[in-house]
């Protein structure tokens, strides 16, 4: 548990910032929904992840250019379904808050995330099953609650939305479709994980490792969330205001917001669990910390070695 304690911090503080990363929405100036979206999708899922793979070595470009176009492909689609994932999540974050979207949705996203590869025996069953089911039993909970809680909640949306959603009965639908959606980034990885322990192993770091996955993933989201946010924009005569007078301000706090959760693979070292094998996704963390300390000591014999074929 010692070596674990290092990961398990990490993980948390990733939670921590996923909870407070759209705080800065309060504070945007004249935007609507559609502006936010395409604002932090451009900050996020393309200049951060570009900007990073600008930096990586030589060693990980001459590898990952020896992998097969179907991991691309792969890698590519499930960032298209996480991209529809995170715009169903943004609607669902500004129509019904941040306590919400982040408990419920990705309580959604941690349950989709760990049976559906054990659905389709893509990763070992868990040696400790009773403990499993234990930690997944009280992520299934405490996400109905949280629903059931919440119904007679109101709220006015944070920003103007292009759908209204009047009624808790019309957005629970688009937060189930945000958290099953949004299980994507995590899913990439855990079918691709045998090609970052290949890179792994070839002596890539394994934050350099991990672009192989990031980097398709998050092109993949972004050409989901851009072109909707742009439609929505234009339909509601919007485009100006990504150039307006308050430009400068909000397109700021978009960066500042999408920078701390960005730093979630670095927690590749924890150790693996179904439907992950490393929980490298920020999405969820805030209540899947809880879910993984539970089901810690199911898997024990889960270590760093076996991530680098050692």
């Amino acid at each position: 548990m010692r070596n674990q304690a290092g990961p398990l911090f990490l993980l948390a503080a990733s939670g921590f910032f996923q909870a407070a990363f759209a705080l800065p929405v309060r504070h945007l100036r004249q935007w609507r929904w559609e502006q936010m979206w395409v604002a932090q999708s451009v900050t996020a899922n393309l200049l951060f992840p570009l900007s990073w793979a600008a930096l990586a070595p030589a060693a990980f470009w001459s590898q990952a250019a020896h992998l097969p176009r179907s991991h691309w492909i792969a890698a590519y689609a499930w960032g298209l379904i996480w991209g529809m994932g995170g715009a169903a999540w943004g609607l669902t974050m500004t129509r019904l808050g941040m306590a919400f979207s982040n408990s419920f949705v990705f309580g959604v996203t941690t349950m989709t995330g760990a049976l559906l590869p054990l659905a389709v025996n893509v990763v070992e069953s868990p040696p400790r099953p009773t403990l499993f089911a234990a930690g997944l039993a009280l992520c299934v909970l405490t996400t109905v609650l949280i629903g059931v809680l919440r119904r007679h909640g109101g709220q006015d949306p944070l920003l103007p939305m292009p759908a209204l959603f009047h009624s808790y009965r019309a957005i629970v639908p688009v937060a189930l479709f945000a958290g099953f959606s949004s299980a994507g980034y995590g899913l990439a990885f855990t079918f691709s994980f045998t090609h970052i322990r290949a890179l792994m192993a070839g002596g890539v770091s394994q934050l350099s490792a991990s672009l192989v996955v990031v980097l398709p993933v998050y092109l993949g989201a972004a050409s989901v969330a851009i072109p909707l946010g742009a439609l929505v924009a234009a339909r509601s005569h919007g485009l100006p205001l990504f150039l307006g007078r308050h430009a400068t301000w909000n397109w700021s706090l978009a960066a500042s917001w999408d920078c701390a959760p960005r730093s979630a693979p670095c927690s590749t070292d924890l150790p693996a669990a179904p439907g992950t094998r490393r929980p490298t996704s920020p999405s969820g963390c805030s209540l899947a910390f809880w879910y993984w300390a539970v089901t810690l000591w199911a898997y024990p014999q889960a270590n760093c070695g076996d991530a680098r074929g050692g």
